[in-house]
């Protein structure tokens, strides 16, 4: 554990750089040589096949296990390694990877399940368009935030993925497949794919909607020095009228009483600006954004007078801004990587893949991983990010802390797994997303990293912590993100859900 920076740096970090490039060329030859969209119709009868095979031996009277796709546990973004699979009868999808249509009349892009957040990005912002709630992570897939669950600084205005996803294409046990929309007579299937995370069918196609975007955003960081001024601008700015909210908006902590929050506007720019006043973040030798944001604390912003300060910023960088850092959780596995000479000499090198890092895990030190550090979201009522705030604080005494602010959508009987919400902030989305629809505000709060205790070499009770906010969590009628470890038993988690 003593040398873990050093074992990251000199053996993890140089394979997964090379393993990187060997992923990115591929990437690349498969985008631009050998994309097959219109093979998808015989991928699709292949799964079925599949799934009907699997049926057929389970009325025979054999033991094919429960169904599951072929995709390898360690290279998902999750950091929970799940060994479920070896049970199972493994369905053929790892190759679904290719955008089917992207429909600039309509703004819309359909795509396969694998298809991940880089992709969408090269694909997408070259045409002026990126998906509703573009998730900043470059490695996660479509397939796992719209059965699962995904979010994004818009996510005040738009709410949770889920909410901007027009179809599902579906094979379901049967081995029949399924389209379903809000609006036609699977509008019940519908609902509950979102967080199901794949347990009701096999996702081989789902449509998200889009927007038009600009090429930069406008940032404004303001540096908060209580817990309650916070809390109190935070709701304010989420809650303004669609136009003059930011249309993105999130929080992220430094302390029990410090934070930043940042307000952030799509622009065009002059090629004065482009040359002189815009900060491409993620460049190899620039400071870690969360670093960067939180100079905020030591500056004034000449425009008002006021703390803080404003910037430019390419919308990919902004996009995948956490991506070189992992978050912060970097610090952890390489702690002197936000060092000048690091960052000058090294930076280069890109992080760690947590996909690689997962995989030369053993079972024994995974669990030892668990036991000794927290990665967890949660998203609760608004009104209770102060309490929550202070319950991470002492169970976790982990920063930075992330905030987003999230509308909940009441969406009557076919609301899925997600409960109603108790009370009505507002009513319709923005530009036709929901009309009619009342909706709450929620806060997504992630914590991620090493407790404070852990550091100091002091017991630290994982265990103990986490049921503990579970039970918080249960009481405020929030949300636990289910891609991390979750100790809820099922009268808890159907308490929960």
């Amino acid at each position: 554990e003593e040398h873990r920076g050093k074992i990251n740096f000199l053996i993890v970090l140089p394979i997964s750089f090379v393993v990187d490039c060997l992923w990115t060329a591929r990437d690349w030859v498969y985008e631009t040589f050998y994309t097959a969209a219109h093979l998808h119709d015989s991928r699709v009868a292949r799964v079925q096949a599949q799934v009907r095979e699997w049926q057929r031996a389970r009325k025979a009277g054999e033991n094919p296990g429960k169904m599951a796709t072929d995709r390898r546990p360690w290279l998902t973004m999750s950091p929970a390694v799940r060994d479920f699979k070896k049970k199972c009868t493994r369905i053929t999808t790892s190759d679904m990877c290719d955008i089917l249509k992207i429909d600039e009349e309509n703004l819309t892009v359909k795509c396969e399940p694998l298809v991940n957040m880089g992709y969408l990005t090269r694909a997408l912002l070259p045409r002026g368009y990126a998906i509703k709630v573009q998730v900043e992570m470059e490695d996660i897939t479509i397939g796992g935030v719209t059965m699962g669950l995904g979010m994004e600084t818009d996510s005040h205005r738009f709410g949770l993925i889920q909410e901007c996803v027009r179809s599902y294409d579906i094979v379901v046990a049967s081995g029949d497949l399924v389209h379903a929309r809000r609006d036609n007579e699977h509008a019940e299937l519908f609902a509950c794919l979102p967080w199901s995370c794949g347990t009701l069918g096999l996702l081989v196609a789902v449509e998200v909607e889009m927007v038009k975007i600009k090429p930069y955003v406008h940032c404004r960081y303001i540096p908060c020095t209580s817990l309650d001024e916070q809390c109190t601008k935070l709701r304010d700015l989420s809650l303004l009228p669609e136009g003059q909210t930011p249309p993105f908006l999130e929080s992220t902590v430094y302390s029990r009483e410090t934070s930043v929050i940042q307000c952030c506007t799509p622009v065009d720019v002059s090629w004065y600006d482009w040359l002189f006043n815009v900060n491409r973040v993620n460049l190899w030798y620039k400071p870690y954004y969360y670093k960067h944001l939180e100079t905020s604390f030591g500056r004034t912003n000449p425009a008002t007078g006021e703390p803080g300060f404003e910037e430019i910023i390419p919308l990919r960088h902004y996009y995948h801004r956490y991506s070189r850092s992992i978050f912060w959780m970097l610090r952890d596995l390489i702690p002197f990587s936000n060092h000048p000479i690091y960052r000058y000499l090294f930076g280069w090198l890109g992080v760690p893949k947590p996909a690689l890092l997962k995989f030369c895990l053993t079972p024994t030190i995974r669990e030892a991983a668990v036991t000794k550090q927290v990665v967890q979201d949660i998203i609760m009522p608004m009104d209770s990010l102060k309490e929550g705030i202070e319950l991470f604080h002492d169970e976790f005494d982990i920063y930075p802390l992330l905030v987003f602010p999230i509308r909940i959508y009441d969406h009557g009987k076919n609301q899925g797994f997600l409960r109603r919400p108790k009370k009505v902030d507002g009513v319709d989305g923005p530009d036709g997303h929901h009309p009619g629809r009342p909706w709450q505000m929620y806060v997504d709060l992630g914590a991620y990293g090493v407790p404070q205790d852990v550091r100091d070499k002091k017991p630290w009770d994982f265990r103990k912590a986490l049921l503990k906010v579970e039970e918080w969590t249960r009481q405020q009628q929030g949300f636990q993100c289910i891609y991390a470890d979750v100790l809820l038993t099922r009268s808890e988690y159907r308490e929960m859900f």
